[in-house]
C-alpha cells in the first residue's frame, strides 16, 4: 500500500559529518560568514570544487542551521515543500504553525498542489516564530530550480522571507530564481563563485602538508596549482595516485599534461580505478547503479551479480577509509561523489548497466519501494515491467497530489508502452483536466476508453466516462455531461464500490441542477446521501442548490461558515465554478454586498493561479467584474463599469484559449450588464443574445434567465418599455421553470418600476403588493435599499414607488423599515435619486451618478443660489436676504425678478423630470422663506466631516483611526470659489478651525505612537491651511529630532520665525523657542 504522502527521508535535511582529511578554509569560511548580511547567498561551482565540504564547515560554526539537502526527487512540489517544513523542524523542534500536517493529510488526488498557499503560510509561522537569525541552506539546489513550481516557491520564499531569515543556495551554475535579477539590482545578493572556492598556492601546501602528510615545495605548489587550477577533486586525485610514492617527493608526470581540467580529471581517475584490486573495482561499477549505498542493497546486486560471499559492509568502510569518493549521508548511508559516480557508470557496457539496474529494481520492488524500483527500471530500459509497476501506484500518486511526479513517470515511458495500460492513459487525461487542458482531457479519456471496451472491461470504461462528464462538469455543459453518467451508472451498477455509485449520484445531481432541474437535483442529491454509509456529503452541491433557489441568505451563512472552515483547514479540491468563495462572491453581488464580492472574488482568483486552473482563474475574473459594478456604485466620480468590462473580457480570453463555450455565458451576462446599465442597448443585446444561445444549447434555463432579466433592466433604465417588458415576462417564465423565487421576485420588481414610471398604476397595482410580501418573508429587502446584482444600478429609483405603495396602505411597516434603513424616516417627496455634494475643496453636484456639469447650472446666479442655501442650511433665508447676498446692487424689484427667475431655473437643474407647480423634494417655500427641505435627500462632504469629527471627539481615549477618517473627508476650503462672498466666510472659518484642530490633536497622538514620518506629513498639510499655527512647528522639531534629522530641526525654526514675522509681526512663543534651544543644544 502506498502512504498517501512522501516519506521524509532524514538524511536529506540532517548535516552530514564531516570527512576526514579535509582542510579548514577560514578565507572561504568567511565569505559565507557574510550569508546572514544578505537575504539570499549563492554558492556555486561545478563538481568536485569543495561546496557541500565548504558548508558543512560553516555548520560546525552556525548553529541551529537549517539544512537541506535537494536531489531529483524533489523536482515535486509535495516532496520539497514538506522536506522543507521537516528542515525547519530538525532545527527548531519547537516551531509552531508550519504547514506540515496540512501537507501529509492533503488528498490531491484533484487538483495541483496549492504551493502559494502552503508558502504562505510557512512564511508566517516563520515571521512569528522563528528565533534569531537563521540560515537556510539548500544543497545541489541546481536540482530543482531550473522551472517549475518548486522554482517559483523557492522564489516567493525568498522575496517574502521575514527578515530574520537568510536563504543560501549552493549547487552547480548557473543558479536562476525568476527574481534573482532584481534582487541583485537592490544588493541583496551574495554571489560566491567557481574563483572563489578554487584552492590558493598556500591552501594547497597546507591541504599536502596537514591532512596528507607531504611537505611540497614552493615549486611542486606552483606546479600543482598550474595542473589543476586550484581544483579540490583533482587535487585529491594527485594525492591517490601519488601516496604510493615516497612521502618526501612529488613526482608530475608528462603524461599527466592535458589540455582541459575534464580531460585532466579522466585520465587521473583512470589511473586511480586501475590501481584498485580487482574486487574492489568489481563493487564499484555493480554498485555504480545505486543512487544510495547501503551494505543491504549492494549485498543484493552483487549476490545476484554471482559473488554468494560478499561483504558489502566490509567494502564500503575500506572506501571510507581509503577516501575513494564516497560521501556519508546524515543517515550513516553513502554515496558516491558526482563526478566520480558519473564516471563509474561510463565503464560498464549498456548492456551490463541494463542488467545490474533490473537486479536492483527486483530488490526494491520487494521491499515495497516502488518509486525506486521505477528508476531502476527505466533505466535498464524495461520498458513493459516499468508500465506494469506505474499502472499499480499511479492513483496512489495522484491520491497524494504527487501530480508532478506522476508526469514525469508518464513521460518516461514510450508511447507505444502507454497505450498498452489504458488506466496509464486515463492518468494523462487526469492530469489534463487538472490544468484546464479540457480538449486534450477528452482525447485522453476517449483514447483509455476504447481501449477498456476492447478489451471487455465495463469498469475502465465507466472510469473514462466518468472523466469525460467531469470535463463537462467542470465547464458547466449539463446537455452533454448526462449522457455520460447515466451510462457510467449502468455500467457501474452491481459493482461493490459504493463510494463510486454515491459519487456517481453526485455528478448527475450537479449535472440537473446546472440544467436548472431543482427538483430533480435534490431528489439525486438525497439518493446519493442515501447511499453512503459515512463520510461527507457533497455540501458545494447543496450551496449551489440554495443559490440556484432564492435561499440567498441560507447560502451566505452556510458558505460563509465553509470559507471560514477551509482557512483553517483548506480543501484541496479543484472545484471549477464550485470554489467556495466563488460561489460566495456570486451571493454577496446578489446580495448587493459589493465590497464583500469582490473581496471574495479576488481570493477566488488567487485560488485558481495557484491551483494553476485557468478556469478557475476565468470564473474569478467574472466574478470580480459583478462585484466591481458594485463597489464603485456608491463613488459617483468613479467608474467601476471600466474595470468590470476589463475584467469580462480576461475571463473571456482564457474561456477562448481553453475552447469552453459554456465559459462565455455569464461573461456576457455581465457584459449585458455593464454595457446595457449605461445606455449601450445595442452591445448589450448582442452579449444577452450571445449567452443565451449558448446556455440554451447547454440546457441551463436559470442562466439564460438571468441574462433576460438583465437585458430587460437595461431597456426599462432607458425607457424602452415594450421591449423591455418582453425580456422580462421570458424571464419571469424561466425563474418558475427553475424554481427559483429570488429571480422571479426581481423580474417582478423591474416590471413594476417600467409600469410606474409609465403611469401604468393599473397594471402594477396587482404586483407590488405581492411583491413587497416576498420581499419581506424571503429575505430580499436588499433589493430596495443598496444597489445589486439584478437590482438597480441606484436604490433611491425605487423611492417615489416606495412611497406611494406606503400611502396605498400596501405593507405599510415593511416599507417604513425600508425606508429608515436607507435614512429617509418620514421623506413624503423624493425625485427617484439622491443630490450628492462636495463644497471641501471643491464645488460639485451629483444627480445620483449623473454629475451636473458647469454649462448645466444654465446661469452662474442659480448655482450660487444652490451654494447660498447650502452655507444656511440650518437656518432658512428670508427672500430678502437672499436677494442682498446674490443682488447688493439692483433695486428690490429687479432682485425679485432675479430671484424668481434664478429659483425656477435652479428647481429644472436639481430636479429635471419635476411637473411645473409641484413641490420640490430639495426645497422648501414658507411663506417668504427659502432653505432646504429638512429630511431631504442630499448627501454633504461638510456634514460628513462635523459627523465623523463629533463621532471623533466621543472617542475616549482618542482613536487615531477615527481622527483620519474624519480629515480624510476635508479635502480643502469650503466652497473655495467664493473666497470673495461674505456669506460663505464664517462657514468656511469654521470648518478650516475644526479641522486644524483635529489635525493637531491626530499630529499629537502620532508623535506619542512614534509615527514620525505621518507627523511631518500631516503637519505640512496643516500649515498650507495656516502657516501661522504653531504647535505644527513644534511637532515638525519632534518629529525630526526622533528621526536624527538636526539639518530639519533649524530649518523648521526658521521658517516659523518668517512665517511669524512676515503674517503677524511676532516672534515664536517661548515655548517654541525653548524647544528648538532644547532640541540643538544651543542653551
Amino acid at each position: 500500500m502506498i502512504q498517501p504522502s512522501p516519506t521524509i527521508l532524514h538524511t536529506k535535511i540532517t548535516l552530514p559529518p564531516r570527512r576526514a582529511r579535509i582542510l579548514s578554509r577560514p578565507r572561504v569560511n568567511r565569505m559565507l560568514h557574510q550569508s546572514l548580511d544578505y537575504r539570499l547567498t549563492i554558492l556555486q561551482a561545478g563538481a568536485g570544487y569543495g561546496k557541500s565540504t565548504a558548508l558543512v564547515e560553516l555548520a560546525g560554526e552556525l548553529q541551529p542551521l537549517v539544512w537541506y539537502q535537494v536531489n531529483q526527487e524533489d523536482n515535486d512540489p509535495l516532496v520539497f515543500l514538506l522536506h522543507l517544513c521537516h528542515a525547519f523542524l530538525q532545527a527548531y523542534p519547537h516551531l509552531p504553525d508550519l504547514p506540515v500536517q496540512f501537507l501529509r493529510a492533503w488528498h490531491g488526488a484533484q487538483e495541483p498542489l496549492p504551493w502559494r498557499l502552503v508558502i504562505d503560510q510557512m512564511i508566517n509561522a516563520l515571521g512569528l516564530h522563528l528565533p534569531g537569525p537563521a540560515l537556510l541552506v539548500l544543497d545541489d539546489v541546481h536540482m530543482v530550480v531550473e522551472s517549475g513550481e518548486v522554482a517559483h516557491s523557492l522564489d516567493r520564499l525568498v522575496a517574502l522571507a521575514p527578515g530574520n531569515l537568510h536563504v543560501l543556495l549552493s549547487g552547480r551554475p548557473t543558479i536562476n530564481l525568476p527574481s534573482l535579477t532584481r534582487w541583485r539590482s537592490q544588493g541583496e545578493v551574495l554571489l560566491i563563485d567557481q574563483s572563489d572556492l578554487t584552492f590558493t598556492a598556500a591552501e594547497i601546501a597546507a591541504l599536502f602538508s596537514t591532512q596528507y602528510g607531504l611537505e611540497l615545495s614552493g615549486d611542486e605548489v606552483d606546479a600543482l596549482l598550474n595542473y589543476t587550477e586550484g581544483w579540490a577533486i583533482a587535487l585529491q586525485l594527485i594525492w591517490q595516485n601519488t601516496r604510493r610514492q615516497s612521502a618526501s617527493a612529488l613526482d608530475l608526470p608528462l603524461r599527466w599534461q592535458a589540455d582541459s581540467l575534464e580531460a585532466l580529471f579522466e585520465m587521473l581517475t583512470h589511473e586511480v580505478f586501475e590501481c584498485q584490486p580487482e574486487d574492489v573495482r568489481r563493487f564499484l561499477l555493480t554498485t555504480a547503479v545505486i543512487r544510495e549505498l547501503s551494505p543491504e542493497v549492494c549485498d543484493a546486486l552483487l549476490r545476484a551479480a554471482g559473488n554468494p560471499d560478499v561483504n558489502s559492509g566490509a567494502m564500503l568502510a575500506y572506501l571510507q577509509r581509503m577516501d575513494l569518493f564516497v560521501v556519508e549521508t546524515a543517515g550513516g548511508s553513502l554515496r558516491y561523489h558526482h563526478i566520480f559516480h558519473n564516471f563509474l557508470r561510463q565503464q560498464a557496457s549498456d548492456e551490463q548497466r541494463k542488467k545490474w539496474n533490473s537486479w536492483a529494481a527486483a530488490y526494491f520492488e520487494a521491499k515495497i519501494q516502488p518509486e525506486e524500483a521505477f528508476y531502476h527500471l527505466v533505466a535498464a530500459e524495461a520498458w513493459g515491467e516499468a508500465a506494469s509497476l506505474l499502472d499499480g501506484y499511479a492513483l496512489a500518486l495522484l491520491a497524494a497530489g504527487r501530480l508532478d511526479t506522476l508526469a514525469v513517470n508518464l513521460d518516461a515511458l514510450p508511447p507505444e508502452i502507454l497505450y498498452q495500460h489504458p488506466m496509464l492513459v486515463f492518468m494523462l487525461g487526469e492530469l489534463a483536466r487538472l490544468h484546464s487542458r479540457f480538449d486534450e482531457a477528452q482525447g485522453w479519456y476517449q483514447q483509455a476508453k476504447t481501449i477498456w471496451r476492447a478489451r471487455g472491461q465495463p469498469d475502465g470504461v465507466a472510469r473514462a466516462l466518468r472523466g469525460q462528464a467531469r470535463v463537462y462538469l467542470d465547464t458547466v455543459d449539463p446537455s452533454k455531461a448526462e449522457q455520460l453518467i447515466e451510462e457510467s451508472i449502468r455500467l457501474s451498477d452491481g459493482f461493490d464500490d459504493r463510494e463510486t455509485q454515491v459519487r456517481l449520484f453526485e455528478l448527475l445531481a450537479e449535472n440537473k441542477l446546472n440544467a436548472g432541474r431543482v427538483a430533480d437535483a435534490e431528489r439525486l442529491r438525497q439518493r446519493a446521501e442515501a447511499l453512503r454509509a459515512e463520510g461527507p456529503s457533497n455540501d458545494q452541491l447543496w450551496f449551489r442548490v440554495l443559490l440556484r433557489t432564492g435561499r440567498l441568505e441560507e447560502a451566505r451563512r452556510a458558505l460563509e461558515a465553509r470559507a471560514q472552515a477551509e482557512r483553517l483547514e483548506p480543501v484541496q479540491t479543484p472545484r471549477a465554478h464550485r470554489e467556495t468563495m466563488l460561489i460566495l462572491s456570486l451571493i454577496y453581488a446578489f446580495m448587493g454586498l459589493g465590497e464583500q464580492a469582490y473581496q471574495a472574488a479576488l481570493e477566488g482568483t488567487q485560488r485558481g493561479t495557484t491551483l494553476r486552473s485557468p478556469f478557475i482563474t476565468a470564473v474569478g475574473h467574472m466574478r470580480q467584474g459583478h462585484a466591481l459594478m458594485l463597489v464603485q456604485s456608491a463613488a459617483p466620480q468613479a467608474d467601476g463599469y471600466v474595470r468590470a468590462r476589463e475584467q469580462f473580457e480576461t475571463s473571456v480570453e482564457i474561456s477562448r484559449s481553453l475552447d469552453v463555450p459554456r465559459l462565455l455565458v455569464e461573461a456576457d451576462w455581465g457584459l449585458c450588464r455593464v454595457f446595457g446599465y449605461q445606455g449601450d442597448l445595442s452591445r448589450a443585446q448582442s452579449h444577452a443574445q450571445e449567452g443565451i444561445k449558448i446556455a440554451d444549447a447547454a440546457g441551463d434555463e436559470w442562466i439564460g434567465s438571468l441574462t433576460r432579466l438583465t437585458m430587460g433592466a437595461s431597456l426599462t433604465l432607458y425607457e424602452r418599455y415594450e421591449a423591455a417588458e418582453a425580456w422580462l415576462n421570458r424571464a419571469l417564465v424561466g425563474f418558475q421553470e427553475c424554481s427559483d423565487p429570488f429571480g422571479r421576485t426581481a423580474a417582478r420588481l423591474w416590471l413594476c418600476l417600467g409600469y410606474f414610471r409609465q403611469k401604468l398604476f393599473a397594471r402594477m397595482d396587482p404586483l407590488l403588493p405581492d411583491l413587497l410580501t416576498d420581499c419581506k418573508s424571503g429575505g430580499y429587502e436588499f433589493l430596495f435599499t443598496r444597489p445589486s446584482m439584478i437590482g438597480l444600478p441606484d436604490e433611491r429609483i425605487l423611492v417615489p414607488m416606495l412611497i406611494m405603495a406606503r400611502q396605498m396602505g400596501w405593507e405599510q411597516a415593511f416599507v417604513n423599515e425600508l425606508l429608515d434603513s436607507m435614512g429617509l424616516t418620514g421623506i413624503e417627496l423624493h425625485p427617484g435619486f439622491r443630490l450628492r455634494v462636495q463644497t471641501l475643496g471643491g464645488f460639485q453636484v451629483w444627480r445620483g451618478a449623473q454629475p451636473i456639469l458647469a454649462n448645466g447650472w444654465r446661469r452662474e446666479k442659480s448655482r450660487q443660489l444652490f451654494q447660498l442655501l447650502l452655507t444656511h442650511r440650518k437656518a432658512p433665508l428670508d427672500r430678502d436676504q437672499i436677494c442682498e447676498y446674490l443682488w447688493p446692487e439692483a433695486d428690490p424689484a429687479t432682485a425679485y425678478r432675479n430671484f424668481k427667475s434664478t429659483l425656477n431655473t435652479l428647481y429644472q437643474v436639481l430636479e429635471p423630470e419635476r411637473s411645473p407647480g409641484s413641490e420640490s423634494a430639495f426645497i422648501l417655500r414658507e411663506g417668504s422663506t427659502y432653505g432646504l427641505r429638512p429630511n431631504a435627500d442630499i448627501w454633504l462632504d461638510a456634514d460628513q466631516f462635523m459627523a465623523a469629527v463629533q463621532e471623533a471627539g466621543k472617542s475616549i481615549p482618542a482613536s487615531v483611526e477615527l481622527l483620519q477618517t474624519a480629515l480624510e473627508l476635508y479635502r480643502g476650503e469650503f466652497l473655495p470659489d467664493t473666497l470673495y462672498e461674505t456669506w460663505a466666510a464664517e462657514e468656511r472659518e469654521r470648518l478650516a478651525a475644526l479641522y486644524l484642530e483635529m489635525a493637531d490633536r491626530l499630529s499629537e497622538l502620532l508623535l506619542k505612537k512614534h509615527q514620525y514620518e505621518q507627523v511631518i506629513d500631516l503637519c505640512q498639510h496643516i500649515l498650507t491651511q495656516d502657516n501661522c499655527w504653531e504647535r505644527a512647528y513644534r511637532h515638525l522639531m519632534l518629529a525630526y529630532d526622533a528621526l536624527g534629522d538636526r539639518g530639519q530641526i533649524g530649518r523648521t525654526y526658521q521658517r516659523c520665525v518668517q512665517a511669524l514675522r512676515d503674517e503677524l509681526d511676532v516672534a515664536p512663543s517661548p515655548k517654541t523657542t525653548k524647544l528648538y534651544r532644547t532640541l540643538t543644544k544651543t542653551e
